[in-house]
């Protein structure tokens, strides 16, 4: 028993060699484009306008805070914004026309709440999709441009 090697049948190599092959042709066939860095990937919607949303949050005054970037979910008929980076979201609906109706309220202590409103619609230009609108809470208001991300 001891000193005997076990030697593979041919076979045996070449189902290994199209085994390895198969799976480095399936993970280059899934890889992305390296521009992308480390984003979690495109999101392609199944419906219109389904799908991830990312752009500018634009302050109007001036003492209302500076730019930040916001992410839209948009699915099913619903929408989640997150306008200034996980501080609070704002959930709503999408109506038939494209509208975007959202608002979302916080309680402060030892005073009234706080709600902050979003108003918005899909917009299609050049072949380019968009969800423009505006933000308000209290006196602010900030200028909101979504493309797909």
């Amino acid at each position: 028993m001891f000193g005997q090697a076990f030697f593979p049948r041919r076979a045996d190599f070449q189902l290994g060699r199209a085994a390895s092959l198969g799976c480095v042709l399936l993970m280059t066939g899934c890889a992305g484009h390296l521009s992308e860095g480390s984003r979690s990937g495109l999101s392609l919607p199944w419906d219109e306008p389904g799908g991830r949303w990312l752009g500018q949050v634009v302050p109007v005054e001036t003492d209302c805070g500076s730019r930040t970037t916001g992410l839209m979910s948009i699915g099913s008929g619903d929408f989640a914004f997150d306008p200034f980076q996980s501080t609070s979201v704002l959930h709503g609906k999408v109506g038939p026309a494209g509208d975007l109706v959202g608002e979302a309220v916080h309680p402060v202590a030892g005073s009234k709440s706080v709600t902050m409103e979003f108003l918005g619609h899909l917009q299609q230009a050049n072949g380019t999709e968009k969800v423009v609108g505006i933000l308000t809470s209290g006196r602010c208001h900030w200028s909101v441009t979504l493309v797909r991300g």
